[in-house]
């Protein structure tokens, strides 16, 4: 019998968690398997909610998300620098996701609450690197030159109960920072801003920089912030994969942001993750494992790498210092076609 052993359950691991034989011996390892509760969103685009239709789950996400179709990016005090309409995006909770993905997990995986300390300490066939930005399977198996790389930002992103008047997405740039909502499907509001990479002791103190830094914005973000408490919001430095190379090295292959962590700058991460597993559990579904892990490489080894660097070059472009030269420039733009800004999804 075929063992695998799939490191994360998050997007990528679960989804490939779940498309596996059930002939096959599945194990999936989580330590964190309770995972974060504040519900912030992810931006699911047309390719991923074909992942989603595939998966039996539209009717689902469908149900639990809210639909995007346009977005605005202003300066600091609300002009509007860029306008985008036709967006074709599903936004749902994190916790939303996860837990139809775990409800779809067949009986013959066997879930494990424990953390990996590397991947030599499991047997089988074959190892899913599905552990995040900070992959353990990478770094055993990678090395030292494909550990991560700090974007030199800290976001700070949450929800509150209360609506904004901004029925899809916003974003505020100002100089070295930027600040960003959109709606949820419940109601309320998912706001997201970047910082230069500072140390906060919580939550606490990092909301109470936002509102400093932010007290020349309009007055929309300040509302937003005015209303976030520190229960519902999330503090993380930003950080990037490497070039990893390869996606396989003997028995172990990279999926999700153990393979191309990216800024969320265009809202692209789960996305691209989601399709990750589908193109590995499709292949692995239905061709030998050698012959099927090849497909996946050759398929998935440059495509995220692409949206890696862009989602990077957004990211430095909101949160450029020189605001008066950069929203001259992206005043100056024509108006993108579809996807465009609604890229910026945090």
């Amino acid at each position: 019998m075929t063992e695998i052993h799939v490191v994360g359950a998050g997007v990528a691991g679960l989804t490939v968690a779940g498309m596996l034989p059930r002939t096959w011996d599945v194990h999936l390892h989580e330590a964190a398997w309770q995972g974060r509760a504040v519900p912030t969103v992810f931006g699911m685009w047309p390719a991923a909610m074909r992942v989603v239709e595939r998966l039996g789950l539209a009717e689902a996400v469908h149900a639990r998300a809210t639909h995007l179709e346009d977005a605005r990016v202003h300066d600091r005090t609300g002009r509007v620098l860029a306008a985008v309409g036709g967006q074709d995006v599903w936004l749902i909770s994190r916790p939303d996701l996860i837990d139809l993905l775990r409800r779809r997990l067949p009986e013959h995986v066997t879930v494990h609450h424990g953390r990996v300390e590397g991947p030599d300490q499991l047997g089988g066939d074959l190892v899913v690197g599905a552990d995040g930005v900070h992959s353990v399977v990478r770094r055993e198996w990678w090395g030292r030159a494909a550990a991560p790389r700090t974007l030199g930002v800290t976001a700070v992103r949450g929800v509150i109960d209360e609506p904004t008047t901004h029925t899809s997405l916003g974003e505020y740039w100002g100089s070295g920072v930027m600040f960003g909502m959109t709606p949820r499907a419940t109601g309320g509001t998912n706001w997201f801003a970047t910082v230069p990479r500072r140390r906060f002791s919580g939550a606490a103190e990092a909301l109470e920089h936002l509102r400093r830094r932010l007290a020349s914005f309009a007055d929309v973000p300040q509302q937003v912030l005015a209303a976030a408490i520190p229960e519902q919001t999330l503090v993380n430095d930003l950080w990037a994969s490497r070039w990893p190379g390869r996606l396989l090295r003997d028995r172990t292959v990279l999926v999700g942001d153990a393979a191309h962590a990216m800024s969320p700058s265009l809202g692209r991460g789960a996305c691209e993750s989601l399709l990750d597993a589908y193109v590995l559990g499709e292949a692995l579904r239905t061709l030998p494992r050698r012959a099927a892990l090849r497909r996946y490489e050759r398929s998935r080894l440059l495509p995220p790498q692409a949206v890696r660097v862009a989602s990077t070059a957004a990211l430095r472009v909101a949160t450029a210092r020189r605001e008066r030269v950069r929203n001259a420039l992206v005043s100056a733009l024509p108006t993108p076609r579809p996807p465009g800004a609604a890229d910026l999804v945090g």
